[in-house]
């Protein structure tokens, strides 16, 4: 297996200094692999919907960073990678303090990145969105 091409702390460095959106939200990356990654989030009241349901745009964000790292662990080019695409299914209501999500980079293209998230409130049980999506990634050539 291949080591990633990027460290835990190197992606949170440029993240911090290039992507407020996912600091602010407080996502972090839990693991990190070549072509994975975990990424944490805590949840905040403000992330709740009336009746306690995380909301939607939150789960899809924390979905985008995780793909993101794990763009960014398997690409030379990967911190100007851009989402190209993200289809999000939500498979149940997304309760709990904390939010998981596992993404992995499922087809290795030289300009495209195809990926999918499963997204979790408790590691023991079914997802509670489902997400497939695409990074473009400018000039990389290998």
């Amino acid at each position: 297996m291949k080591e990633p091409l990027i460290t835990i702390e190197e992606f949170e460095r440029r993240t911090g200094e290039e992507m407020w959106f996912g600091v602010w939200m407080g996502a972090r990356l839990d693991a990190l692999d070549y072509g994975t990654a975990r990424m944490r989030l805590d949840i905040r009241q403000e992330f709740l919907r009336e009746g306690g349901s995380v909301s939607g745009p939150i789960v899809m964000a924390v979905a985008d960073v995780a793909m993101y790292a794990a763009v960014m662990s398997a690409y030379e080019t990967g911190h100007r990678a851009v989402t190209s695409d993200m289809t999000i299914h939500f498979l149940r209501r997304p309760v709990g303090a904390v939010i998981w999500a596992d993404a992995q980079v499922v087809k290795f293209g030289r300009r495209i990145a195809m990926c999918r998230v499963e997204v979790f409130t408790d590691r023991d049980a079914p997802p509670v969105a489902h997400i497939v999506g695409s990074y473009a990634v400018p000039g990389n050539e290998g």
